[in-house]
């Protein structure tokens, strides 16, 4: 951890900056507040800070002069300024002063982690450079794979080069391979499994000669002599590494980089592999991610093109009749059409969260004695925001829906009919259509129409127009407004509910309203 001191002469800054920045997920930790220069001085000894965040305008020791006091201390100090004025001199002599950065009040959180970002490396290098000195140039295979890793100049290529060679790393060829650790179930990983899963990969790595592994602040990976190259061994080193983590209740998902010839060129690797882990929300289990699979659209089909938002109805139909195929082949659409669109993870949750939440809902209305199934459904679907990958998304959001949809099983085959009369009953304001009811129940529509026409005596829009209009009677003997009525029963054109109340009932909804004299009229 970084350490932080924060200097201001109000408390609700100083608080505040400590509420407003996620410290710990950057890599810091405050260890000390003051309200003054003088203040800051005496803690300084104590806590020994790597950075300074102070107000460039205090009573008794304003924040330039706290920085000079501090420099004379520690050279090395990193330092961010504050100021409640976009003041272009102080600005200045906060530049002479060597600061990190200058920051306007209020805080943008998104810039403060930005400077914290760029420290954080600046910190890293420094404390590389340190440890290197100690042991008076003795680099260890460790440090140097570290210090590959990063950019380096054409004067530092040559002595790293020199370097490998002298640690026995002068190989024919070298690819970075980066991996995460998560949990499958979406649960937060515990340090103590993620310590023990790193372990386990190391000792594999280095029982195989596969090259040597790396762990700075999180960033964990290898640095691979044996290249993998193509998809079965990717396909294979993936299912080995993740075998290691048996019992550890942890799941890897790893990017490997391009192959280099030169130890200056494994940061370019490294940083290609960074971007590709990046992606992994849409790589399928086991794949370790490349150039090659970035360029085939991982886990995406072409020639998808239903937005999933126009699939709500069917999933819903699905539901009802606990056709657990239905349901799983629909999430796997969408889940196929976000993949090829590659569309923000963030985005593609929200989209599954709200959709599962509505079609909970929707099914609540209809059958209150899954009221309390459903009501339990709560935690499950927060959880759709920790899945990792969009595989685990869709098989979470299946086993969620199909879940709450078994009690609804004992609909058989026989009983198809029964059940789409029973969905038209209890969801005639929505867009109920022949097509989409025939595919939820495996029908040819043509097919389905005819046996519709044969049970019922009626086509199936016509049925479902004498469902809407008998509903419409009873909501306009109740005083609603023809307008209102029209849309509660699922007609959008207050007209075209109009001419269907004429024809069915034999005389306008408006009159019907006032309680005139109703000539049913027959169906021709």
């Amino acid at each position: 951890m970084i350490n932080v001191m924060i200097v201001d002469d109000e408390p609700k800054v100083r608080e505040g900056l400590k509420a407003l920045i996620p410290w710990e997920e950057c890599g810091y930790a405050v260890l000390a507040t003051a309200s003054n220069g003088y203040e800051a001085l005496q803690l300084y000894h104590e806590v020994k800070p790597d950075l300074v965040v102070a107000d460039i305008r205090m009573p008794g020791m304003d924040g330039l002069t706290l920085i000079q006091q501090l420099r004379q201390l520690d050279e090395r100090l990193h330092v961010l300024i504050l100021s409640g004025y976009a003041d272009f001199e102080y600005a200045k002599k906060a530049i002479a002063s060597r600061a990190d950065g200058y920051l306007l009040k209020p805080v943008d959180e998104d810039e403060m982690i930005g400077y914290l970002k760029h420290i954080k490396k600046e910190c890293a290098k420094e404390r590389d450079i340190a440890s290197w000195s100690t042991v008076a140039g003795r680099w260890t295979r460790d440090q140097l794979v570290l210090s590959l890793l990063e950019q380096s100049t054409e004067d530092e290529a040559g002595q790293l080069a020199a370097k490998a060679k002298q640690l026995g790393l002068d190989w024919q060829e070298y690819q970075v391979l980066r991996y995460e650790l998560y949990r499958a179930d979406g649960y937060k990983t515990e340090a103590t499994d993620i310590t023990e899963a790193v372990k386990r990969i190391d000792h594999y790595v280095e029982r195989n000669e596969l090259g040597i592994s790396f762990n700075q602040q999180g960033d964990t990976g290898i640095l691979l002599k044996k290249t993998v190259v193509g998809e079965q061994m990717r396909k294979e080193l993936g299912l080995e590494l993740n075998k290691l983590l048996a019992g550890t209740g942890l799941s890897l998902m790893a990017a490997a980089g391009p192959l280099v010839r030169k130890p200056s060129a494994i940061w370019r690797s490294g940083e290609r592999a960074g971007e590709l882990l990046q992606q992994r929300f849409f790589a399928g289990e086991d794949d370790i991610l490349s150039e090659e699979t970035d360029k085939q659209a991982v886990y995406a089909q072409q020639g998808i093109a239903e937005h999933p938002e126009r699939m709500e109805d069917r999933l819903y139909y699905a539901l009802e009749m606990a056709n657990r195929p239905m349901l799983e082949e629909l999430v796997l659409q969408a889940g196929e059409f976000f993949a090829a669109s590659r569309a923000p993870e963030q985005d593609v949750k929200r989209f599954f969260a709200e959709l599962t939440a509505s079609l909970l809902s929707r099914l609540a209305a209809h059958h209150g004695e899954l009221n309390g199934c459903l009501k339990s459904s709560t935690d499950s679907i927060a959880l759709i925001y920790q899945q990792q990958t969009m595989r685990l998304l869709c098989r979470h959001v299946i086993g969620l829906l199909a879940s709450v949809s078994e009690p609804l099983a004992e609909r058989t085959q026989e009983h198809d009919m029964k059940a789409i009369l029973d969905i038209i009953h209890r969801n005639f304001s929505d867009n109920v259509k022949l097509e989409t009811l025939a595919a939820v129940f495996n029908y040819n529509p043509a097919y389905l129409g005819k046996m519709f026409k044969n049970t019922t005596g009626e086509y199936f829009n016509t049925y479902l127009d004498k469902v809407r209009i008998e509903h419409a009677k009873q909501y306009l003997q109740q005083g609603m407004k023809v307008y209102q009525v029209a849309e509660k029963v699922g007609y959008t054109h207050v007209d075209y509910f109009h001419g269907k109340f004429k024809k069915y009932v034999g005389i306008s909804p408006s009159s019907y309203r006032k309680g005139e004299q109703r000539q049913p009229k027959s169906n021709e």
